[in-house]
């Protein structure tokens, strides 16, 4: 990368650190195809390697600027070294970035919380029923794990329809109340351990 003799590259990093801007911009024509092309050979990104180019040639203008370039002499060496450092900290960037991956809005969505949630509501409801009185409990069995009509419960109970409705309706409504939150609950709770 030394496209400048010795003496060419001392005399320039020198002007340049004196705040010659015509030295800043002949230092950029000099090495800034250099630069690119290595930038584009390495990252295979031409967009990319325009930024890093950009972002070596800076570099190594700051550093002429502040006088903090050792071997003068060898401005090549210096703008190679820089644009090497330069590029393997953003390919480095590059493979440590999180990749995002577009999500199908047709993927149904779960979340483990909802099955906690669920199998606690059911931990509760089997608590609650477990409460019930033994009458209670029954109506409800017969309703909705057999789907019995209360006129049939009635009938297998010995009881009549409107006392099966009154019991079931009375049932259903302290276990929701149980396994639901607020001040309801709480009442629910101590009502069916009674």
């Amino acid at each position: 990368m030394d496209v400048l003799g010795a003496e060419e590259s001392a005399r320039l990093a020198q002007r340049i650190h004196h705040g010659d801007r015509t030295a800043e911009a002949t230092l950029v024509h000099h090495y800034c195809d250099c630069v690119f092309k290595m930038a584009v050979a390495r990252t295979g990104d031409r967009d990319a390697a325009r930024e890093l180019m950009d972002d070596v040639l800076m570099a190594v203008i700051m550093a002429l600027r502040h006088g903090t370039v050792r071997d003068c002499d060898h401005l090549g060496g210096f703008v190679h070294g820089t644009a090497v450092n330069t590029i393997n900290s953003y390919l480095r960037r590059q493979r440590h970035r999180l990749s995002t991956v577009a999500l199908d809005p047709g993927l149904p969505i779960w979340d483990s919380r909802d099955d906690y949630a669920s199998q606690d509501r059911q931990s509760m409801a089997r608590d609650a029923m477990a409460l019930l009185d033994e009458e209670d409990r029954k109506i409800l069995l017969l309703s909705l794990a057999e789907g019995l009509k209360p006129g049939e419960i009635a009938a297998r109970l010995g009881l009549s329809p409107i006392v099966v409705r009154q019991r079931k309706c009375r049932a259903l409504r302290a276990i929701v109340t149980y396994v639901g939150e607020g001040p309801g609950a709480v009442r629910a709770r101590r009502m069916l351990r009674r």
